[in-house]
């Protein structure tokens, strides 16, 4: 091999020379079949990489020794180029075994290892190498090499078993690990470990081992490391930072990691190129290079996934869910401790289904309740499956526990979408009785009624939380049950009414809404009337008492009760009657009133702004932001649907993603306030964030960020799908599932050698032995075929059309006609023509009135425009739902312009007087508000002074949580003792399958007299080396294989025997076979030596006994007994392997 030899000198030193840069056909790969000595090559691999033969010394029979270092060179699961120039590195660094040692002055060096830049490498008269170009960079992860002394300190480093005095030394040259990094993949070069105490060997990747070293060193690892995944820290972060889906993120980063592939090779091919052009003269002078080069043709640069290559690897999006719940693992408690550092003293909380129709579950769809406070920021979040009190009840008992434990007031004021008062009744309305309007006026009896007995309601905040809270009703839920209740919102009277009866609930402040007028006009806006988003924002509203807020809407219905459009169609329907009669008892209970506080309505302030962006103190208006209402939970509703993404996830990535989301929800809410003097971080990362401000506050004496200091109160509250209601079956959130997958370890692998599977089977296959083209391009299609739908060729010929889509969805923006498969689709009314209007207003008529009426007009528009597609004249061309819903607004325009409301003067001012009562007129015309103050985020623990009484009560309560314990412990003991449980003695766990930890699979099967325990981890063991491999294999999986009858003709056979010596003996004796060396019992177990194991390669199941293999090889130095193990690691377990096999054969 010396090529690679030769390469290895270039590594070494890139510098002009007379070395022979061979190609990248020409280096063998080494694997484990192929030792890396020349001595073991073929002679036609001796006749390419050598000019002239040498002899060799070949032993016939080389002595027996263990691994060497090139032995586990030759496993590292990379190219040829990569490990040669990896141990180039290490030796220049004096990091290889044997290598002479490289003194670094205060140890400045970078254990990051970039690759040559392989342009500026002079290859004498040979073309460029496509070796240079195919080298990843490595990061040097040796923390018990000197290199690293000044991370270690004084430190020791544990050992993975525990051990008391642990002696960690390196064991070996170690492994690289592929890392999946944002712009293209890496490699971590872990060094191999042992402790001299217990002789455990393991890699310093190793997860377990990780996470017992202090945080200094795992900060400083590039990567987050699972048990088989491995991932860069920086797409962690952008996967966390962006929220895109796990399918999005593994298509960016291929996309990625093929960019740099093609961009390397595009580096060597201009390589070759620039040569080329200076033999042929383009630079005015020809070199003779080409004479002297016997190559003239550039070495092939291999496919993507060419593990003698490139060696690029595929990311699938399950590799990134598994990574991404692994983060949420590490990110959960910091998480949860945010939530419960979180307080307000007025809530708001909601239901919604948006977000719960992405889990399923068989007992129905769940829904996600929340509590937010005056900041709009979550205090708790959880999924119920009932929409009930009852459901609640603890999660309100949590944060009861969280304010009483924090020393803070509890929230005093509470706005809900429902159930906001006590149970009552209303009279229920007859036919005809809409139409009197005695029948909807608020008389005496009326509001004595709806004000005497008992108006508290009994819902879980005021059973379990506060019973001084105040419980008010969402505006708008008020308002758009209304709304529901009239005809259709196409109505021509509908925006009419919704205009009146908004502002019937709300009084704006009439000396704000002059600043905004004059600030209009200021700006030079003409006319000055500001908008509804201009009033709502810089414009104090209240929403009046109940005295005068009845009769600001009860005038509103009284002009609306009997309007109707010209062609008699009423506005509201029969039902609004007792709507009104409902939603009147919670106006007449101050349900729908503002709080009364000391000053005036809760709001807070948001500085000012200058309109327009227009400088100048005249445009200067108030930000003016209100407490009351839920509207803020719609608009968080709709985020949050959009943070777990796909429409059917797992409950472990819906509880990562939801959980994730809401504490990102809380972060951007508290950079929003722009509190100042309170320092907030620009990144989002709970975890980093708790160690910065817990090292800082040890180093410096203070924390960075005050706002996100967690203190270590616990009040156990649960959050998402680990929240358990009364009476329901929690959840199962299994985090380790994903472990036991058989596809979990090909995730991440480099494809196969011939190329990337998506690309591999999108080549056709020839018979010849020319090389396969690398893309093929369908030819081009025609101007028929390109907008034919796709059609399977056993159906070419059929005599019926495509149906046309029922719930087709165009871009809202388009007006005119768009081509679209030799049809037009005209989405603008005013494009119609005269036979596509007349039909539409024809099924208008026929469905007027009924349950989704733009929907079946949509469905029978589009059977008559299916139907008149054999006729080339007709004149009904396609539309959509939405553009028809947009005639019937333009329909209903036209009609309010002669609508009964300004038929006749009089009616026109009663319209405008009502509108002045409301607006002008109103009694209400200033608004004093009392400014809250922001929400308290993680306080700080209350002090106590201690006192006699106080230290007296403390002891008592530990006294008794004692007496508690001890009372606790006797009972369970007693327990224990009444029903114990069995434990497997081939895996330890108890038999119940619902006790044990799900490390194996249990389970009974009784046959007649014949009952038969299964236990995967013993069959495993057994048949082990017969070509059974899952170590979870369900029952119904092993009754299908062969193994399954040996094992019930077995257990029938003990069966018999146990009958038969229970018959013979009249004392009970031992059962079960004894080892005929050491006496003891074969059967394996906890308490017993030997092992049922067996031989790779080799059938049948072989019992390791330690005190036989210890007598066998006592001799050739065998000092002790040892375990399975360590006998497996010795240098006799090969020669034992032969003696069993000789054995057996005999």
């Amino acid at each position: 091999m010396d090529e690679d030899e030769e390469l290895e000198r270039g590594m070494l030193s890139i510098s002009p020379s007379k070395q022979h840069v061979p190609s990248l056909s020409e280096a063998p790969l080494i694997s484990p079949e192929t030792s890396a000595e020349p001595a073991q090559l073929s002679p036609a691999q001796r006749d390419q990489s050598e000019p002239s033969p040498r002899p060799l010394a070949v032993p016939t029979r080389p002595p027996p020794q263990l691994p060497g270092y090139d032995h586990e060179v030759s496993q590292w699961t990379c190219s040829q180029q990569q490990r040669i120039w990896m141990k180039t590195e290490l030796e220049s660094m004096g990091l290889w075994p044997g290598s002479f040692p490289v003194r670094n002055l205060m140890k400045m060096v970078s254990l990051w290892r970039l690759p040559p830049q392989p342009e500026l490498i002079d290859s004498i008269s040979d073309l460029p190498s496509p070796k240079y170009f195919q080298l990843h960079p490595f990061f040097i992860w040796k923390p018990e090499n000197d290199l690293m002394a000044r991370l270690r300190n004084n430190y020791t480093l544990p050992c993975i078993e525990g051990c008391a005095r642990p002696q960690v030394v390196s064991a070996g040259v170690g492994r690289p690990r592929v890392i999946v990094g944002l712009t293209g993949q890496y490699y971590l070069l872990s060094s191999r470990l042992c402790c001299k105490v217990c002789r455990k060997r393991w890699y310093a990747d190793n997860p377990v081992w990780l996470d017992k070293l202090p945080k200094r060193f795992t900060n400083l690892l590039p990567a987050v490391l699972t048990y088989k995944k491995a991932i860069c820290k920086s797409v962690m972060d952008e996967l966390r930072r962006t929220g895109n889906s796990p399918t999005d993120m593994a298509k960016q980063i291929m996309e990625m990691m093929h960019l740099k592939f093609e961009r390397a090779h595009l580096a060597y091919l201009l390589g070759c190129q620039n040569i080329m052009d200076a033999e042929a003269g383009k630079y005015d002078q020809r070199t003779i290079t080409q004479f002297i080069r016997q190559e003239t043709k550039p070495a092939p640069f291999g496919e993507y996934g060419d593990p003698v290559g490139w060696n690029g690897i595929s990311v699938s999006a399950h590799y990134l869910t598994d990574c991404l719940l692994h983060e949420y693992q590490h990110q959960e408690s910091a998480i949860k401790q945010l939530l419960q550092g979180t307080f307000g003293q007025a809530l708001r909380s909601d239901h919604t289904r948006k977000v719960a129709r992405k889990v399923t579950f068989s007992s129905g769809t769940m829904s996600s309740y929340a509590v937010m406070n005056e900041n709009w920021m979550i205090l708790s979040w959880v999924m119920v499956q009932s929409e009930t009190e009852k459901s609640l009840k603890p999660m309100y008992e949590g944060l009861a526990q969280r304010y009483s434990t924090a020393g803070i007031e509890k929230a005093q004021y509470q706005w809900v979408d429902r159930d906001c008062c006590a149970a009552f009744k209303v009279a229920e309305s007859f036919a005809g009785e809409q139409l009197n309007w005695n029948s909807w006026r608020t008389t005496d009896a009326i509001v004595a009624g709806a004000t005497s007995g008992n108006l508290l309601n009994t819902c879980a905040s005021r059973s379990h939380f506060s019973a001084n809270i105040t419980i008010k009703l969402d505006l708008f839920h008020c308002m758009r049950r209304f709304l529901r209740e009239c005809v259709s919102e196409h109505h021509a009277l509908y925006s009419s009414f919704a205009q009146f009866l908004s502002a019937a609930f709300s009084v704006v402040d009439q000396e704000d809404l002059q600043r905004l007028k004059d600030a209009y006009a200021f700006c030079g806006i003409q006319p000055a009337n500001p908008t509804k988003t201009h009033i709502r924002e810089h414009c104090r509203i209240r929403i009046p008492k109940p005295e005068e807020l009845i009769k600001r809407v009860e005038g509103v219905f009284q002009q609306f009760h009997l309007a109707g459009d010209p062609n008699g169609a009423p506005l509201f329907k029969p039902s609004m009657l007792k709507e009104w009669r409902i939603q009147r008892v919670h106006i007449l209970r101050s349900r729908l009133s503002d709080p009364v506080v000391e000053g005036g309505t809760l709001y807070r302030h948001g500085g000012t702004l200058q309109l327009n962006h227009v400088q100048g103190e005249g445009a200067k208006v108030p930000v003016w932001i209100p407490i009351r209402g839920t509207s803020q939970q719609e608009g968080y509703h709709f985020h949050q649907a959009q943070w777990v993404t796909g429409t059917r996830v797992s409950t472990e990535l819906f509880q990562a993603q939801g959980m994730t989301g809401v504490a990102r929800w809380n972060y951007q809410r508290l950079v929003d306030l722009k509190q100042p003097g309170v320092p907030l971080p620009a990144v989002f990362d709970p975890a980093l964030i708790a160690h910065l401000n817990a090292v800082s506050e040890r180093v410096l004496g203070q924390v960075k960020y005050p706002a996100f200091h967690l203190t270590s109160r616990d009040t156990g509250e649960k959050f998402g799908l680990e929240y358990v209601e009364p009476g329901c079956r929690p959840v199962i959130l299994d985090w380790d599932k994903h472990r036991s997958k058989t596809d979990s370890a090909q995730a991440l692998n480099p494809p196969p050698h011939s190329g990337p599977p998506a690309v591999q089977s999108a080549l056709p296959r020839s018979s010849s032995t020319a090389p396969p083209k690398m893309l093929q391009f369908p030819p081009c299609p025609t101007a028929d075929s390109a907008v034919k739908p796709e059609v399977n060729p056993t159906t070419t010929e059929t005599t019926c059309r495509p149906t046309l889509p029922l719930l087709s969805s165009p871009t809202g923006a388009r007006t005119g006609p768009v081509k679209t498969g030799g049809r037009v689709f005209v989405l603008d009314h005013k494009r119609w023509p005269v036979p596509m209007k007349a039909a539409i207003d024809n099924l208008l008529n026929k469905r007027r009135g009924q349950k989704d009426m733009l929907k079946l007009v949509d469905q029978d528009y589009a059977a008559l425009v299916h139907n008149s597609c054999t006729d080339p004249n007709s004149m009904l061309h396609p539309t959509t739902k939405l553009h028809i819903s947009m005639y019937v607004k333009h329909l209903s325009k036209l009609l309010n312009t002669s609508s009964s409301l300004n038929v006749s003067p009089e009616k026109l001012q009663e319209r405008q007087e009502l509108w002045h009562s409301l607006t002008e007129g109103s009694e209400t015309t200033s608004v004093p508000v009392v400014t809250m103050p922001v929400a308290v985020i993680n306080p700080p623990p209350p002090v106590h002074t201690l006192t006699q009484a106080s230290i007296e009560e403390i002891v008592q309560n530990i006294m008794e949580k004692q007496k508690q314990q001890q009372q606790q412990q006797q009972q369970q003991q007693s327990k224990e003792k009444k029903a114990q449980t069995k434990r497997c003695l081939s895996c330890g766990q108890p038999k119940s399958r619902y006790e044990n930890d799900g490390s194996s699979i249990h389970f009974f099967y009784q046959q007649g007299p014949v009952r038969y325990f299964y236990c995967s981890t013993k069959v495993l063991k057994a048949y082990g080396a017969e070509g059974l491999t899952n170590p979870r294999m369900p029952f119904v999986d092993f009754a299908e294989t062969k193994f399954f009858q040996l094992e019930l003709d077995a257990t029938k056979k003990r069966v018999e025997e146990r009958g038969q010596q229970k018959r013979k003996r009249t004392e009970p004796q031992p059962t079960g076979r004894k080892c005929g060396f050491c006496k003891m019992e074969l059967k394996q177990g906890p308490n017993s030596p030997h092992i049922h194991t067996g031989f790779p390669g080799l059938t049948g199941k072989y019992i390791y006994c330690p005190s036989k293999v210890f007598s066998l090889y006592k001799d050739q130095g065998m000092e002790k007994e040892t375990t399975w193990n360590e006998f497996q690691e010795s240098p006799f377990y090969e020669t034992e392997k032969k003696r069993w096999e000789v054995e057996k054969g005999k």
